[in-house]
């Protein structure tokens, strides 16, 4: 969902250098990579408190490996490895060392694309949905999914898919929960690049709580594309629906929304549009409906400096409790290229939680400068 992807607290504003030689080559077909993250940042609220907030610096090196393959071939993909090493200089309590594996990689065919992926991340940080807590909320998240489309004819094309997500807390009161999403969507090309489509979207989200469960369905309709010379993207509209499993539950119904839009407004300048509206389940099992909108801008100031601003707002109504949140989240960052393998960055990021309950209201502001490496 686009709001998970891109309402994190340390969102990355620049990734490493993509075009640095490899450290070994593996056969003709394959590349492997070394690569590092150092990262010193500030925050004055760790724990997204609203009473206890916790002030501190923290440092971070994350050293890894990265393998690409099929480089000469119709299936390409990576599969990087690394660690995420998390230091805090006064509340050592919180210190962490945090796996992360992912993998990617896509067939591309006459008639058929194939995507595939595959995640699992230790995470050892605080969001909106676990906020207050009186320590960092530990958790591991697993993520697959493969997504693919068929050509029929020359103008249409059907698509379907797989994903699959779990999240298993570490520490009380949160409940882990796994979701199953398969959708189905049909294509029809009404330009060489622009394409109309209608699906349906199936979710299961079992909840490790009494109760809890539920099924949910979008049907919806929509386009993606090269829309002018300078817009491009996607979007689908249509109806939710959320069937719950506990007996007696109403079914919840409402308006779904799924945008990505990007504008190059010239060669070194875009701007991105990001929309959703959908149902989701919270830490604490609570059903809650989604409303997002986050835009972005990037800019190359030369060859070597970049800077992006973006600016999301999200707001969060709670299904079976008289609740709604209200969350800002707003980041500026420069980049600098050094060469290839090296780049350098530093940001700020702003988060605010408003919500008719007390005890989840919080505001936070992150400082960091970075260095990423590549070889």
């Amino acid at each position: 969902m686009i709001t998970k992807r891109r309402l994190a607290l340390l969102s990355t504003f620049s990734a490493a250098p993509a075009f640095a030689a490899p450290f070994l080559a593996i056969g003709d077909n394959a590349e492997l990579f070394l690569t590092a993250r150092t990262e010193a940042r500030y925050e004055d609220n760790v724990t997204f408190s609203s009473s206890n907030e916790i002030k501190d610096e923290v440092f971070e090196v994350v050293p890894g490996a990265e393998v690409l393959f099929g480089k000469n071939s119709l299936t390409k993909g990576s599969f990087k490895a690394f660690e995420r090493l998390v230091a805090f200089s006064d509340h050592t309590v919180l210190n962490s060392n945090l796996t992360n594996l992912v993998f990617e990689s896509n067939y591309s065919g006459a008639k058929l694309n194939l995507d595939a992926n595959a995640s699992f991340r230790e995470l050892n940080q605080n969001s909106r949905d676990t906020a207050n807590a009186a320590t960092l909320v530990r958790r591991d998240a697993y993520a697959a999914g493969l997504n693919g489309e068929y050509a029929l004819t020359e103008k249409s094309k059907v698509g379907l898919g797989g994903r699959y997500d779990r999240t298993h807390y570490k520490v009380t009161p949160y409940v882990d929960q796994t979701n199953y999403v398969l959708p189905a969507n049909y294509f029809f090309a009404i330009t060489e690049k622009v394409d109309l489509s209608a699906g349906v979207q199936y979710r299961k989200n079992e909840v490790d709580a009494p109760n809890a469960d539920s099924d949910d369905y979008y049907f919806n309709v929509g386009s993606r594309g090269d829309f002018t010379a300078k817009l491009s993207g996607k979007f689908n509209i249509g109806y939710n629906v959320r069937k719950p499993e506990a007996s007696g539950a109403d079914d919840e119904t409402g308006l779904g929304l799924n945008t990505g839009l990007v504008y190059a407004y010239s060669p070194k300048t875009s701007f991105t549009l990001d929309v959703s509206r959908d149902f989701s389940v919270a830490s604490d099992a609570s059903g809650t409906e989604i409303s997002s909108i986050m835009v972005g801008a990037s800019t190359s100031l030369t060859a070597a400096w970049s800077v992006n601003a973006n600016l999301g707002y999200s707001q969060y109504d709670y299904l079976s409790i008289n609740r709604t949140d209200d969350y800002i989240v707003a980041g500026v960052g420069v980049t600098y290229t050094y060469n290839e393998f090296v780049n350098v960055e530093a940001g700020y990021t702003f988060n605010d939680n408003s919500s008719d309950l007390a005890g989840a209201e919080f505001s936070a502001n992150v400082l960091r400068i970075a260095a990423n490496f590549r070889y």
